[in-house]
């Protein structure tokens, strides 16, 4: 078998804007806002230094159909640096970057091929001689809720064949807004890879052949924590294996900090300071930050936002900021529910009956008039904090009814 080599990304959101941050200074504005730019250019780095044979993006190249001319000169320029080392592009667009796509309203560098709005495949041949195809399709519109991936075809007489998809497994009971697909269907055409793309956290639904989430290379809020990068994928006899390497240059981290042993404030400082850094990894970290204490000086800072003011002023006048906290709240309850009357079985089992994307997306579309913030609800919701706030508010009831 010939030997391959290429890189799949996709969900880059070039010139998205960042949510959750308030009153931050312009030197640190500036480092987030490049975030997403920096984050493709280290892509394209690796391609040029790892000598890949193409690059996959696999849509949301764009934040929405409204494109910054900054972000699409960027796009541009990177692309043309692949096309002077000859490593072609595929790419295709997904439901934030949706539009039609016509032989005249692309301009993008030659060595770049965008898949139209229907199904197609390009079949060509790698310098060794070996043949790669590649499948893919472009978002027409916002939504797609048929099941496209029925119209790939199935593997061709090629050495390799690659499906790009952006998509979201289907669900039953839900909207299934985004070209839904069963990791079976995939299976079912024999490919050798799958290059998905919309879930922003990496992942790998299968792995024969491996069917990849590559995750948005930079994390752009609180609900986007953890490691963002690429797959670079390579041949191994004959099947291809997806190896993760992170880029993401700023990173999202809830930290917990407990203030009992704090007797003034450079010790509070300090134990913030040291939660936040802790095996950062020369990111920035943006940290939403949950004080524990039963000092009540400690308690009414936290409240009264003296305690974030305070560490945003001091951080602000650093010429570089390794870390920055964009919120502190207090630590309601440090038990997962303390309800005397309640049996913990029982509310594990409503716990997980009720708090379902599905229940949680039937609540919120009500209340979200505009599409787009919909869709992104949709793309990024956790239900982590939803949780939390409903047993902090149970425990707010009973602690309120055994004091009367």
């Amino acid at each position: 078998m010939e030997m391959v080599k290429f890189i799949h990304t996709a969900d880059l959101h070039l010139a998205s804007p960042f949510q959750g941050l308030t009153k931050v200074p312009g030197q640190l504005w500036q480092r987030v806002y490049d975030s997403t730019f920096v984050a493709f250019q280290k892509i394209v780095d690796a391609a040029i230094d790892e000598r890949v044979d193409f690059v996959v993006i696999t849509g949301d190249i764009y934040d929405g159909e409204r494109k910054s001319i900054a972000a699409v000169n960027f796009f541009n320029e990177q692309l043309g640096r692949l096309a002077d080392r000859q490593i072609p592009v595929f790419l295709c667009y997904g439901n934030h970057d949706f539009q039609p796509v016509t032989a005249t309203n692309q301009s993008l560098p030659a060595n770049t091929h965008v898949f139209g709005n229907q199904v197609a495949t390009v079949d060509f041949k790698l310098t060794d001689g070996s043949r790669v195809a590649v499948t893919g399709f472009s978002y027409g519109q916002r939504w797609i809720e048929q099941d496209v991936a029925k119209q790939y075809p199935i593997k061709g007489p090629v050495d390799w064949q690659i499906g790009l998809l952006h998509g979201a497994p289907y669900q039953a009971g839900a909207d299934n807004h985004y070209a839904p697909f069963t990791v079976a269907e995939l299976e079912s055409k024999h490919y050798d890879y799958w290059a998905l793309g919309h879930i922003h956290k990496h992942q790998q639904l299968a792995a024969a052949p491996p069917i990849v989430y590559s995750g948005i290379p930079q994390g752009r809020h609180k609900n986007e924590a953890g490691s963002h990068g690429y797959y670079l994928v390579h041949s191994q006899g004959s099947r291809l294996v997806p190896e993760f390497k992170p880029v993401a240059g700023i990173g999202w981290r809830t930290v917990n900090v407990n203030l009992d042993d704090c007797q003034n404030q450079p010790a509070v400082d300090r134990a913030i300071a040291q939660a936040a850094t802790a095996d950062a990894a020369g990111q920035l970290q943006l940290c939403a930050v949950r004080i524990s204490t039963s000092q009540p000086r400690w308690r009414l800072l936290v409240e009264n936002d003296g305690l974030l003011s305070h560490l945003q002023a001091r951080l602000g006048m650093r010429e570089s900021i390794d870390w920055w906290p964009y919120q502190l709240t207090l630590a309601a309850c440090a038990q997962p529910t303390n309800l005397p009357a309640l049996d913990q079985q029982y509310w594990d089992r409503a716990q997980a009956a009720v708090f379902t994307p599905e229940n949680l997306a039937a609540v919120i579309k009500p209340l979200v008039k505009h599409q787009p913030l919909y869709d992104q609800f949709i793309d990024h919701q956790d239900l982590t904090e939803f949780k939390q706030r409903a047993v902090d508010l149970i425990n707010e009831r009973e602690n309120h009814q055994d004091e009367n």
